[in-house]
């Protein structure tokens, strides 16, 4: 079978530029160099040498008043303000996170840690009766609500955490939410790292954390949020969500935008902005049929099973489906099948009914779209860029560029949309 590819010849994406968007509306490339949203880091300040000290005279001046008292420097504002997040000023106290909650019984928390060994095998047993009678009676209304009485751990005490249920001391309570939460951070942080996170006017990202009240129950919100100031994260207010403590961290955005420019030479093959190696064509009609089966089972494991890397499901798919939009695309392999799925990619992602839309810096209304890997293999993350240009879209400065795995484009919302 052809490969129209052609690398290095006359024509694809390895041949020598095409001035097909016109000539270059800028002198220097936008996409290298300083963010112009990242947040500016102000200058060292030069040291000052402390004035000699004056001689101390034999008998000094008499003060006819006495000198008045200094008044205390202003405090900076806590960094939970800029989000609405009173500080947490102490346990109850005015404008702060409320302290340890009421004990359990004792008596109550034994007998609990006894039958759950015996009562949460038939829980999840249960469970999966019940999913396999409504799979075979074709049920087609809606399902229980996942955030009850199927989450079996809900119910559940670790034996890590009975002593500080029997003792209800602080202490115990901290050794036993420490690593929950380094834990709970960890996944949000890499969350963050792969896209995560909301988008904010200055074009840093916030991510969240919430913690149910019965992992900190003897320890208390203003405890969870001292363990979590010490890690770089702030308290949220919860409003009247009395049974949990909200977490968050900003993120400014990415001081450099190390991308080629669109008008730049096509990036070479093999490279993070260059066009990707495809695989092997007989084999996709294979994958596009297996996937049927092997594509929900997996999405159904992660559904339970937590993954450090939140966008695995995407560079995960990207290995082992393959879409039916970019099936011709790959299978022939050609730039012009490549640039037509890219395009009836962007036209698809800026059409949605509900688009993406954040407001930038200077107040007006920004629309966002995700492409994935799947989408330029073949093409290269430059060329999608090029594609993507010719239409208004520009890198997303609230992200860092990640071509290997995506690609992340923004550009200024039509004024009909919302």
């Amino acid at each position: 079978m052809a490969n129209g590819q052609g690398h290095g010849g006359t024509g694809g994406y390895g041949a020598p530029p095409q001035d097909s968007y016109g000539p270059a509306p800028y002198g220097q490339n936008p996409y290298a160099g300083q963010n112009p949203y990242a947040q500016p880091v102000p200058p060292p300040q030069a040291y000052q040498p402390q004035q000699p000290y004056p001689a101390q005279q034999a008998h000094p001046a008499p003060q006819p008043y006495p000198a008045p008292p200094s008044q205390p420097a202003p405090r900076p504002p806590h960094p939970a303000a800029r989000f609405g997040a009173p500080p947490a000023s102490g346990p109850g106290g005015p404008g702060g996170f409320p302290g340890p909650a009421p004990r359990r019984n004792r008596l109550a928390v034994l007998l609990q840690f006894l039958l759950q060994w015996i009562y949460a095998p038939l829980w999840v047993l249960g469970l999966v009766l019940l999913f396999v009678v409504l799979i075979l009676a074709d049920y087609s209304g809606g399902g229980p609500s996942s955030d009850g009485w199927l989450k079996v751990n809900r119910g559940f005490i670790p034996p890590r955490r009975l002593r500080a249920e029997l003792t209800g001391r602080p202490e115990h309570w901290e050794r036993y939410v420490a690593p929950v939460l380094e834990r709970r951070i960890a996944a949000a942080e890499a969350s963050y790292a792969a896209g995560g996170g909301e988008v904010q006017p200055d074009l840093g990202r916030v991510v969240g954390v919430r913690l149910a009240l019965r992992l900190y129950r003897g320890l208390g919100a203003a405890g969870v949020v001292r363990l979590a100031e010490s890690r770089g994260w702030h308290g949220v207010a919860s409003g009247t969500d009395a049974g949990h403590v909200r977490l968050a961290r900003h993120f400014p955005a990415p001081a450099t935008l190390n991308a080629p420019s669109p008008h730049d030479p096509p990036a070479a093959p093999g490279t993070p902005w260059g066009p990707q190696p495809v695989r092997f064509a007989p084999l996709l009609p294979f994958v596009l049929l297996l996937q049927i089966v092997y594509a929900p089972v997996y999405g159904l494991l992660t559904c339970w099973v937590k993954r450090p890397e939140p966008d695995y499901w995407d560079r995960w798919g990207a290995r082992w489906t393959v879409g039916p939009r970019a099936f011709r695309a790959e299978f022939t392999n050609s730039p012009a099948a490549w640039d037509r799925h890219i395009r009836r990619i962007l036209e698809r992602d800026s059409n949605r009914t509900r688009p993406t839309t954040t407001r930038t810096p200077d107040g007006t209304l920004a629309l966002r779209i995700h492409l994935k890997r799947a989408t330029y293999r073949g093409a290269g993350a430059h060329q999608a860029l090029r594609i993507a240009a010719a239409q208004g879209w520009t890198l997303d400065p609230a992200y860092t560029p990640d071509p290997a795995n995506s690609l992340r484009l923004t550009r200024p919302a039509a004024p009909t949309q919302p």
